[in-house]
């Protein structure tokens, strides 16, 4: 069996998503312009793009989800912003904000943009009880990540309705089922077509296609998923991944609190409340399940955390250790090789430690011939 991992090529947001300063935000919120920011979630991705550090050449899908996972983790530096530090922000008496208001920090600004656009969509007012818990922070953060979803499935559909993606997705996606490694069977497709896919051989022809992508470009393929919600059902979410996903060292430098008011935020929680796998989709994740994944081909993956408990599930059904099951990473021009080096190994070294292997997947692939990163 094969199955493929992709992100098919749906276009950007960058410029709206993260290319927003605050100073910009602000006097849009100023001026009674508060319905161009569809959510709070704009504001946190404006701090983390007006970082003297912020690379504006490599702007990614996943740095979206990194920054959110970023905000709700409590061990945050001195240039970055949380939602604890928010929380403590709150409880501060007026006078002492206003003592700060002379020299105020570039994380004050934030925090204090934060209150303005609360202030005018009447989400906390000036009447309330300044201090706001971490959970009370969570419900309010979460409803904000809604209506970023809401907004960012609306951008989807001028996408969708492109037919040279359509065209460009599926010249695409026969290049990634056609690149050939040393399994000569049918391959499984997962991923969204155009970014990130893996594709992993099937027995009995059968293929299956997981995309992190949320339009359908693939119409004519059975047994496809759309891992994120899909714009056609007007679902489509963002998350981070569960911090028992990771292993305890890694989970320990993701924050020092409970994890009871992030738990909301986790991709798998997020689709319950969303439903945004119909039950065809359901049912084609289950038949893979039982099935040992000869190969696997991706295209486009980030490998980021947010998506880890994906690759962790298929790497397990490939049984990398134990089977002669492959691995093989495509990309196309304006990807560097060496970082896309970079993430396989890291992603496969964060497995091992989760699974406690002694085992180095990532050289023993190399080693024995069955880990193929190719241009197509």
């Amino acid at each position: 069996m094969q199955i493929i991992l992709n992100h098919v090529l749906s276009g950007t947001r960058d410029i709206t998503l993260l290319n927003q300063k605050p100073s910009r935000l602000y006097e849009e919120i100023q001026d009674g312009g508060i319905e161009n920011i569809p959510s709070a979630w704009f504001i946190v991705f404006a701090h983390e793009h007006d970082k003297p550090s912020y690379n504006n050449e490599r702007v990614l899908w996943k740095d979206i989800e990194e920054y959110i996972d970023l905000f709700l983790c409590d061990k945050a530096t001195e240039t970055d912003i949380s939602i604890g530090q928010y929380s403590r922000y709150l409880s501060q008496p007026k006078s002492k904000h206003e003592e700060q208001e002379h020299t105020p920090s570039r994380e004050d600004n934030t925090y204090k943009l934060l209150n303005l656009y609360f202030q005018k969509k009447n989400i906390i007012t000036n009447s309330e009880n300044p201090g706001k818990t971490l959970e009370d922070l969570s419900d309010i953060f979460d409803n904000e990540l809604n209506k970023l979803e809401i907004d960012f499935v609306k951008y989807l559909r001028t996408i969708d309705k492109d037919h040279n993606y359509q065209a460009s997705a599926q010249n695409l996606f026969r290049k990634i089922q056609n690149a050939e490694t040393t399994k000569q069977i049918e391959n499984t497709t997962i991923g969204t077509v155009g970014t990130t896919m893996i594709h992993i051989p099937r027995e009995s022809h059968d293929e299956f296609i997981m995309s992190f992508n949320y339009t359908r470009p693939l119409d004519g393929e059975s047994n496809y998923v759309n891992l994120h919600g899909e714009e056609s059902q007007n679902t489509a979410l963002f998350g981070i991944a569960d911090d028992n996903s990771f292993s305890t060292s890694t989970r320990d430098t993701r924050t020092d609190l409970s994890t009871d008011y992030r738990y909301p935020f986790f991709k798998d929680t997020r689709r319950q409340q969303k439903e945004s796998l119909d039950l065809e989709s359901t049912r084609i994740i289950n038949n893979l399940s039982n099935h040992h994944i000869d190969e696997i081909k991706c295209f486009g993956c980030s490998f980021s955390n947010a998506d880890f408990d994906y690759f962790r599930r298929y790497f397990d059904l490939a049984q990398f250790d134990s089977t002669d099951s492959t691995l093989g990473i495509y990309y196309t021009n304006g990807v560097q090789r060496k970082s896309v080096i970079k993430d396989v190994r890291t992603v496969l070294n964060e497995y091992d430690s989760v699974i406690e292997s002694s085992n180095n997947t990532y050289q023993t692939l190399e080693t024995e011939g069955r880990l193929f990163i190719k241009k197509i």
